[in-house]
């Protein structure tokens, strides 16, 4: 078939829309030459003479799979596949001579749609899919009828009946087909530091950190929450120093001995907490976790670790306790927790003894160390760089940092005093959302704080940052105000006017996106299970059967839908026309097969000159209906009064 302009206009603009989404996320390269393409078979519709011959569209994909290759090497990854995808769509647009070619062109372009998703799944960019999954139907509704204008009601409303009877199917396969473990896609690195959390604990090394509003995990309490300062969400637990930077121990070691659950139900927590992957082997909980939830295990520091490492959304049913640890430590973890690097500056142990001659016990050394930070050190996110040996600069020179900067240098000290000590890296607070009932912990609040073992009470958490900024532990952090200047600015005074109305609003599309990550994004094998094992199915046997069943269902469905939709309306127009050509036939006969309705009545006005007026009213009204719908009703009149 003959190429309509019509098509490849749709489908430039299509284009345009499918690369969008990779703005930011693809090498700038690729974005420009895709728009290049694009604008290239545009040109085309006014001068058809630039349009490209085949001879030089070959060497011109050699090369540009040439540039590919090279910048993404044999690897065929999320990044080289997306961009692959888009340079193709151009090139085929450019040599599309027939319907058939376009046909390639949509066909292509619905993998292209899916390419988004391999870098962020949020909410926005699905409706943002799903609006041009709609455009696409569309235009293989246009294609295949070969229609000359856009403004189509009827091929619209066809494309819009074909993806409301795709949905329950869609709906269909979501909940039943069998889940794989594990996504198809790899987090984009991060190239910058932010206020998350890494496997190890060094802040000489970042001068200026970054905040971030990005959501961390949610959380939502089954009863009470705790109070905001009560808010400390473990997760690792950092043992071993050198003297510049605390290193985790890695998750597979024989350090990581199993603790028994605690059973208190007294002072039980129970929420659900939706992890965003952050890929690593660390699980967040409320500080104390009393047991381990689904494919993660509690060790004996109390750490929750996962099985494998978090690369998706998932959902976890956690308990936690407000009792201690009391459990004594081993004499390795004593040793652990009491190691101080040779190199360390002598002056921390002629700080850390002054206090051990002014007190009679360890807890009184903790309230003389809490008084310094009190007196000598300041709260800032643009603290000086450090050197070789952060933790004497810090205390000594500088004093200003964060939270990272005072638990280093206070863990040094509690092991200078003979204290055992360790760090332990988490979230502290969150913002509570009123709309959707939960707490949205974001890596702006993540923390690091001291565990300091006591023979009297055991593992106590010591927070050197709430001794020197105790807004930080009670408010959340602002992260969108700390553009302007370098003080810090918390979530202290509720907003009024626009802002709250702002806040309100921030608030319900947060908890539009917690309910997609839950209930779409969350959906996985475990999930999934749980979920079907309700409806009676238990295995991936059960889903299939169902699956194969609803499926079968719902075609048959939309099938007959289909034919419904097929078969002819009542047309009062029509009706009013067959009355009239049925008395017009008893005059001049039937009307010819090769007579069109002008033709007919221009017949019945020849031998009926006397109607002249009275036919070719009707004939003009006729054929206005067919072209609008002012002459409907003037028509259906005319014919009930017209007689010979």
């Amino acid at each position: 078939m003959p190429l309509q302009p019509t098509i490849i206009k749709l489908l430039i603009s299509i284009g345009v829309l499918l690369i969008i989404p990779h703005i930011g996320e693809l090498p700038l390269p690729f974005i420009v030459i895709g728009f290049s393409l694009l604008a290239w078979r545009a040109l085309t519709l006014w001068f058809p003479n630039t349009l490209p011959s085949k001879w030089l569209l070959l060497p011109l994909s050699i090369g540009l799979a040439f540039f590919v290759l090279k910048t993404f090497g044999m690897s065929l990854g999320r990044d080289a596949s997306s961009s692959l995808l888009i340079i193709l769509m151009g090139l085929k647009l450019l040599e599309s001579r027939s319907s058939r070619d376009t046909q390639a062109v949509i066909y292509l372009n619905f993998f292209i749609l899916i390419t988004p998703f391999l870098f962020e799944q949020y909410i926005e960019i699905a409706t943002y899919a799903f609006c041009v999954f709609f455009l696409l139907l569309f235009s293989l509704t246009i294609n295949n009828t070969q229609c000359h204008r856009l403004k189509n009601p009827g091929l619209l409303r066809i494309s819009a009946a074909i993806l409301f009877l795709s949905v329950p199917l869609m709906l269909i396969f979501f909940i039943f087909f069998p889940r794989m473990i594990g996504p198809l896609w790899a987090m984009p690195n991060q190239q910058s530091a932010i206020s998350g959390l890494s496997d190890t604990i060094n802040p000489g090394n970042v001068s200026n950190l970054a905040l971030s509003d990005k959501t961390a995990f949610r959380v939502r309490f089954d009863g009470t929450a705790p109070k905001q300062k009560d808010l400390y969400w473990r997760g690792p637990v950092f043992w071993e120093t050198d003297g510049r930077s605390w290193t985790l121990t890695p998750p597979k070691s024989d350090s990581f001995k199993r603790a028994k659950a605690i059973n208190n139900e007294g002072l039980d927590i129970q929420y659900t907490l939706m992890m965003e992957p952050h890929h690593q082997y660390w699980l967040f909980a409320l500080d104390t976790p009393a047991a381990a939830p689904k494919n993660a295990r509690l060790t004996h520091d109390h750490q929750l670790i996962l099985n494998k490492k978090l690369s998706r959304n998932i959902s976890f049913n956690i308990r936690s306790t407000s009792q201690k640890i009391q459990a004594k430590p081993s004499d390795n973890d004593l040793n652990r927790a009491l190691h101080i690097p040779d190199n360390t500056d002598p002056r921390v142990f002629d700080l850390a003894n002054k206090w051990l001659k002014a007190n009679a016990d360890n807890q009184g050394v903790i309230k003389q160390a809490l008084e310094f930070y009190n007196k000598e050190f300041y709260y800032t996110l643009k603290p000086p760089s450090l050197g070789q040996d952060p933790v004497s600069e810090f205390l000594f020179d500088t004093k200003r940092g964060f939270c990272g900067h005072f638990a280093t240098s206070f863990a040094t000290l509690m092991r200078a005093a003979g204290i055992p000590s360790r760090l332990v890296a988490g979230y502290q607070g969150g913002v509570y959302n009123k709309v959707g009932d939960f707490y949205n912990i974001r890596q702006a609040d993540a923390h690091v704080w001291v565990e300091v073992w006591l023979e009297e009470a055991g593992w106590v958490r010591i927070d050197p940052t709430a001794a020197i900024a105790p807004n930080r532990i009670e408010h959340s952090i602002d992260p969108s105000s700390q553009q302007a200047n370098s003080d810090i600015n918390f979530l202290i005074t509720p907003p009024e006017g626009f802002q709250q109305w702002a806040q309100q609003l921030k608030w319900a599309l947060n908890s539009l996106d917690y309910y997609w990550q839950n209930a779409v994004l969350a959906y996985g094998p475990e999930k999934q299970l749980n979920f079907l094992s309700n409806l009676g199915i238990f295995d991936w046997r059960g889903m299939v059967k169902w699956l194969a069943v609803l499926s079968g269902l719902v075609l048959i469905g939309s099938i007959g839908a289909v034919l419904l939709l097929q078969k002819k309306s009542h047309d009062a127009v029509q009706t009013a026309y067959l009355v009239l050509c049925k008395s017009l036939a008893k005059r001049i006969g039937q009307r010819q097969p090769h007579e069109t309705t002008t033709d007919y009545f221009n017949r019945a006005i020849k031998q009926y000159p006397q109607r002249a007026g009275d036919l070719t009213t009707l004939k003009t009204l006729y054929l206005n209906t067919r072209y609008g719908k002012e002459a409907e009703h003037s028509f259906i009149q005319q014919v009930k009064h017209f007689h010979f």
